[in-house]
């Protein structure tokens, strides 16, 4: 099968509509969203030729990522991926009962519809993309995905296994950046595989205050200065390493 996507105005019109359509979001079934358009062509076949994996609205955000990312890695390119009709499609049709109960428990808000239903770049951010429940899959994938490791989803792993590290870590100006991602996320790696070293986490028992907040902040502040396209992921390791060792030595 060919995947589809919303048409532009289809696109816009369900996100214009979100206000008036809110309760909708809530409900269990979608017929609602081909209601609304009834006669009116909203959606056109792509080029991608594939079937839509199951996904686990109640499962680990780990295995989603996996089996989602392993059937669309070699089918989409990032420019196909960085397109807002073709995931907000598969979120109100295809996966509309994992999206609705996925996020249930946000609220159906306006805000949350935003996020999780559509891609919310309004304001030109492609953050939007990585909090869409479908898009962030591929693009948590894509961000994390190394081919010459053992287990090619080991930093995937580290990603989802903290909401708080996955936030930290893709939601910065660098975040569509792989070589960043995954050079800080093999830093963090490669420290709570030292076992001379204490994992990664909270700087202090009871605290709240975790480390990799402070060194993806660190990281930001550092592409003020330098531009991060040009450093590898290697170097991005080394400066990530270096930083954590030398907050916990004063």
């Amino acid at each position: 099968m060919r995947i589809k996507y919303f048409t532009e105005s289809a696109y816009l019109e369900l996100f214009d509509g979100i206000s008036d359509n809110i309760s909708s979001y809530s409900l269990a079934d979608n017929k609602w969203v081909k209601e609304l358009f009834g006669d009116r062509e909203y959606c056109k076949e792509s080029r991608i030729e594939s079937c839509l994996p199951p996904l686990d609205a109640a499962g680990e955000e780990y295995s989603n990522v996996v089996i989602f990312y392993d059937v669309f890695k070699d089918k989409l390119s990032p420019k196909q991926a960085s397109n807002p009709y073709l995931w907000a499609y598969l979120t109100h049709l295809e996966y509309w009962e994992y999206t609705n109960k996925r996020w249930a428990a946000e609220g159906m808000s306006v805000e949350t519809v935003k996020q999780r239903f559509f891609c919310n770049t309004e304001d030109g951010n492609r953050i939007g993309f990585l909090r869409n429940a479908i898009s962030r899959l591929w693009w948590i994938g894509y961000l994390s995905y190394q081919e010459s490791r053992r287990n090619p989803y080991e930093l995937t792993k580290l990603l989802t296994s903290h909401s708080d590290i996955c936030q930290s870590v893709i939601e910065r100006n660098f975040s569509m950046n792989r070589n960043v991602t995954i050079g800080i996320l093999d830093a963090i790696l490669e420290i709570n595989n030292d076992p001379k070293l204490r994992d990664v986490g909270l700087q202090e028992k009871g605290s709240t205050k975790y480390e990799w907040r402070d060194l993806c902040k660190y990281i930001n502040r550092y592409g003020a200065v330098t531009l991060l396209d040009s450093l590898t992921s290697d170097d991005i390791k080394d400066l990530s390493y270096k930083y954590i060792l030398k907050q916990r030595n004063g």
